[in-house]
């Protein structure tokens, strides 16, 4: 008889999680061919050979009051999915980041009786560290990037494994920063990279106010040049409506996210991945962060953790400025950007602080590992 087709499913909910899943699909598919990869995910997940039955644009939702309002196709799309299982009866299921819908999912496929493996495991310890029980209760097991994360989720009776971060090896400039500047006819200093997100509600609360700092940064550096790296779903007319009657020195660049944070000698990032690949490649940055008034007030009692930014979560202390909530605000974000840019010093000790940060983050290759842990784990399932 013809041996059963093996079959995974991988959810990613947004574009950070299509880099993180198309990494190790990728690798997967080279050391386990003949698995069927199915799921949830964007692009970068589809070109590394999975079969997408959603797109992760259509998840991509961010506070409390946008869930409310695409309740119903976030339903529809929970449905579609449960169903998916019951029919095809993956394996494993790979949850990829996306704590709320991903958890609703886990639960599904731990009543179909499918292996449930987290990746890249929520950071449910930031908001209320008794939440991580809750996620060990209704997962097989997990992998986990962050070194620190071992203790938290064996502590909580989760079985749990740590290959190291896998953009360590993958954030890396393919262009010298001349060759960069030079394409984009750049000539003049300083050059600063304002990174507003990679999801449309991001953009449009974090962008106008990034735009405002800049040209309070002008009033100081005259010369100063920015660049506006753009995620691959940001469609042009979210951001012109934006840029549309500004007169800055900005230039828009697709795909070359790494290249501009390198080329760059200060980025202005919003909270999230982004800032780990930034602290990974070793540029100066201020972390930014806004979401509807909603979301930003709960927030305030709902999280434990006292830093937002992942640089700073890692370090254990405060070594790139925040501004979030209330603090996010052109002058203050200006005023700041200023003083990092005209201090040398305080550049260094960054750039030594970040290096620091990226020591501890594991080798490169963490996706490949993952990828043949993954493949192990799939010839061992029944």
């Amino acid at each position: 008889m013809t041996e059963k087709v093996k079959k995974i499913f991988f959810l990613a909910g947004e574009q950070s999680g299509d880099l993180h899943g198309a990494l190790v699909i990728k690798q997967l598919k080279r050391i386990f061919p003949e698995v069927a990869v199915s799921g949830v995910g964007g692009s970068m997940m589809k070109e590394a050979g999975m079969e997408c039955i959603y797109s992760c644009d259509d998840l991509a939702v961010i506070g409390f009051i946008e869930v409310i309002k695409n309740i119903r196709r976030l339903m529809r799309i929970e449905k579609g999915i449960a169903e998916w299982l019951k029919k095809e009866r993956p394996e494993m299921v790979v949850l990829i980041d996306y704590p709320g819908f991903n958890k609703r999912i886990a639960k599904i496929a731990k009543k179909l009786g499918i292996h449930v493996l987290y990746y890249i495991c929520p950071q449910v310890w930031a908001w209320h560290s008794s939440r991580v029980k809750e996620y060990t209760e209704i997962i097989s097991e997990s992998i986990v990037v962050f070194p620190f994360e071992v203790d938290i989720w064996r502590k909580a009776g989760g079985k749990v494994n740590y290959f190291g971060h896998p953009l360590i090896g993958v954030a890396k400039p393919e262009k010298t920063k001349s060759e960069f500047l030079s394409g984009l006819e750049i000539t003049k200093t300083p050059v600063i990279s304002l990174m507003p997100g990679s999801r449309k509600q991001e953009i449009g609360y974090i962008l106008p106010e990034l735009l405002k700092t800049a040209k309070l940064i002008l009033n100081e550096f005259a010369d100063a040049q920015f660049i506006l790296p753009l995620a691959s779903a940001i469609d042009d007319s979210l951001i012109n409506e934006y840029l549309i009657d500004s007169s800055l020195p900005i230039k828009v660049v697709r795909g070359q996210t790494y290249d501009a944070v390198a080329a760059s000698d200060l980025c202005i990032v919003a909270s999230g991945t982004a800032t780990l690949e930034t602290a990974i490649i070793g540029t100066p940055m201020i972390v930014v962060y806004r979401v509807n008034w909603l979301t930003s007030f709960l927030s305030r009692y709902l999280i434990e953790a006292e830093h937002i930014g992942l640089p700073n979560v890692i370090a254990g202390k405060r070594i790139i400025p925040e501004f979030i909530r209330d603090r996010f605000e052109a002058q203050l974000i200006a005023k700041e950007a200023v003083d990092i840019l005209k201090d040398k010093n305080r550049q260094k000790s960054m750039h030594e602080s970040l290096n620091a940060v990226r020591e501890k983050l594991g080798n490169p290759g963490a996706g490949e590992r993952v990828a043949q842990y993954i493949a192990a784990k799939m010839r061992e399932l029944k």
